[in-house]
């Protein structure tokens, strides 16, 4: 997938629900409480809708998260509302761009920065020193940045008015931001910056992540700079038309900063009448006025593509944060911003985690292709991977989304996992289902087995049943499965949970304690391992999928050979209780037992030392197990230490170890 490598433009929205987009929901709906979404309407017919794309957590922070690392909400490190967190000093979508060649850019609201600040009211500026921010863009793979890097930063649609830090890197700019809109403010800057790539190094490919920091509340809308009697953006778009950076500040920085702040309402909206015969209420008009701005901004940024003529071979991914939000004045009811589903921003249900999401990609993807194969934020890293001809780190819980977008080859399944922790109820809307209207959210989680997808909301405890529910078929949640013939079990979505993530000390679930449980009826053969090689040189601990293996056998133990290996079969675990686990290496490994991540000895990792696994609890018996490695020439050893209940930390014997009767010889 690599011969003609695509510029990949990511552009995550703040809170823009599923129903926020014509094409996806507004279309279909018999009333005149409905907008219009042109722009993106034309985007998505340029390209696919992934239907079935789920965000990986209903809040900012611990989403964002997942999305950067590649890393499912069972193991990412940041989880709840853990805002202003430091982003883990690990793979990202930055790094891993860089890696394969690649420029890279972050643009607009960043929020996992670390660091001192932690979510201060009102607004204020010179409260920290973004230079020792741990988990600044700058720091985490990005070249270039521009944005807010605190969270509630991006609360402030404009920045100068707000008293919020806009950093140019470690720069604070704010001064020269008079009446910029942030939408506006984005755009324009991450047009000029592919312009200036573009211009120095047109051969190099390039990787931007453009985060909005709406439709967040508060509901800001732009100045009145360009209002007219059909729009309120600027004509034309790309090169010459459109949002303009003003080289040196003049004129607030921006074309648009001009004329009256926050008062440049659509007026394809100023005049809307709802089904009461009613004016529609400042909130709504509010509100979609924010949505058409970004899908101006995004066919802006299309333009400029076309100018430069790299449209072709530039993929743009169009998706949001989280489902609509509740907050400020928004009342998501009166325009059913929850689209077609139940739920919302914070909220386990399908409105709050299940973004259709919109890829174009002229030179491969066909128009008008629409896709309900699953898949999830953490994906994107493993897509990108593929697409750019690397091995995705095998630290990434994420497959490659490719063969869905290109139509070729076999789409493999993969995770699709979260939980999330909150107070509050759902809200009490008629548009939702009797049994979700009003309930308390509390402790919240869910996985899809299947086409099932088994949610609970409010776990009081270990067996607090999971609900199921064919989201296929059944997109609002109304009809409960659970216990019901060819449908998966309690028992079985328990024991999914407990094999796909691991539990995290700053986030505590009642669930953390409970042995994740072992395989039941496989015949095995002891004392050895399946080893498979491969060929090559990289950079982390890869994932192997879609590589030729170079020799596959049955090995006594964990022996290697210098060089990428995977080996694979089962530990068998002696006793029921809380297990201890230490790898050393020259080289690096990652270990996973079932798909759960058991130890990291790739990111941070000192060759020669333990790499320890933290406590893990176990049911006695098998459990597969999964080590890929990167063995250093001069030294392919690979120690793999246990403590088992009661006992110090010893190596595994051989003997625990063991492979499916009939692995290959």
């Amino acid at each position: 997938m690599a011969a003609d490598r695509p510029n990949i433009i990511f552009i995550l929205c703040d809170d823009l629900g599923p129903g926020d987009l014509g094409i996806l929901w507004q279309n279909q709906r018999q009333t005149k409480q409905k907008f219009a979404t042109p722009q993106l309407d034309t985007f998505a017919q340029e390209g696919m809708i992934l239907s079935r794309h789920y965000c990986a957590a209903p809040v900012c922070a611990p989403a964002r998260g997942s999305l950067l690392t590649g890393r499912h909400q069972g193991h990412c490190g940041i989880r709840n509302s853990q805002f202003d967190k430091a982003l883990p000093d690990e793979h990202t979508l930055g790094t891993v761009m860089r890696q394969a060649g690649y420029a890279t850019a972050a643009f607009g609201k960043w929020g996992l920065q670390g660091g001192k600040y932690r979510l201060k009211w009102p607004g204020q500026r010179g409260d920290r020193s973004p230079e020792l921010e741990p988990g600044h863009p700058l720091l985490r793979g990005f070249d270039y940045f521009y944005g807010y890097t605190g969270h509630v930063d991006g609360h402030y649609h404009y920045p100068l008015k707000g008293n919020r830090p806009m950093y140019d890197g470690y720069k604070d700019v704010t001064d020269g931001l008079a009446k910029c809109y942030t939408t506006d403010l984005f755009t324009a800057r991450t047009k000029k910056w592919i312009v200036d790539h573009h211009k120095a190094h047109p051969k190099q490919p390039f990787f931007t992540y453009l985060a909005f920091d709406t439709p967040h509340a508060p509901q800001q809308v732009p100045t009145s700079s360009h209002l007219t009697a059909k729009s309120n953006y600027p004509a034309g778009g790309g090169l010459t038309g459109g949002i303009q950076w003003n080289e040196g500040g003049k004129g607030g920085q921006i074309n648009t900063a001009k004329g009256s702040i926050d008062q440049g309402m659509h007026p394809a909206f100023t005049n809307a009448v709802g089904d009461d015969g009613k004016p529609w209420p400042m909130q709504a008009t509010r509100h979609v006025t924010m949505v058409r701005r970004i899908g101006d901004a995004v066919v802006d940024i299309v333009q400029l593509l076309k100018d430069l003529e790299i449209d072709q071979n530039t993929l743009i991914v169009f998706t949001s944060d989280n489902g609509t939000h509740y907050e400020d004045k928004h009342r998501p009811n009166y325009l059913d911003t929850f689209g077609p589903y139940d739920g919302g921003k914070r909220c386990m249900l399908e409105g709050g985690i299940r973004m259709p999401t919109l890829v174009r990609w002229p030179s491969v993807i066909t128009a008008g292709s629409k896709s309900d194969s699953l898949s999830q934020a953490h994906d994107w890293m493993a897509t990108f991977s593929d697409l750019v001809g690397i091995q995705a780190p095998a630290l990434c819980d994420g497959v490659s989304m490719v063969p869905t977008l290109t139509g070729s080859g076999t789409q493999r399944r993969g995770i699709v996992y979260s939980e999330f922790v909150t107070g509050g109820k759902i809200a009490n809307y008629q548009e939702f289902g009797p049994t979700h209207r009003g309930r308390q959210r509390g402790q919240m989680q869910c996985i899809v087995l299947g086409d099932y997808k088994g949610v609970r909301i409010n776990i009081e405890n270990v067996h607090t049943p999971f609900e199921v529910y064919h989201t296929l078929n059944d997109v609002k949640e109304t009809t409960d499965l659970a216990g019901k013939p060819g449908v998966p079990t309690q028992q079985q979505f328990e024991t999914a949970i407990l094999r796909v993530r691991r539990s995290d000390p700053s986030v505590k679930r009642c669930y953390d304690d409970i042995p994740i449980p072992a395989l039941k009826g496989i015949k095995t053969r002891p004392g050895c391992l399946v080893r498979k090689t491969y060929k090559g040189t990289f950079p982390w601990v890869p994932q192997f999928d879609g590589l030729t293996v170079s020799q596959k056998k049955v090995v006594k133990g964990l022996i290697p050979v210098a060089g990428a290996q995977q080996f694979t079969g089962f530990l068998e675990i002696p006793v029921d209780g809380v297990y201890g686990f230490a790898l050393t290496t020259k080289g690096k490994a990652i270990v996973r037992l079932h798909d759960a991540l058991l130890i990291n000895a790739d990111t941070n990792y000192t060759a020669g030392t333990p790499a320890l696994s933290g406590k893990i609890p176990l049911q006695a018996g098998i459990h597969p197990l999964r080590i890929n490695v990167l063995a250093a020439a001069d030294s392919a050893v690979v120690s793999l230490e246990w403590q088992v209940p009661g006992g110090e930390m010893k190596p595994i014997p051989n003997a625990q170890f063991c492979v499916k009767k009939g692995s290959v010889n």
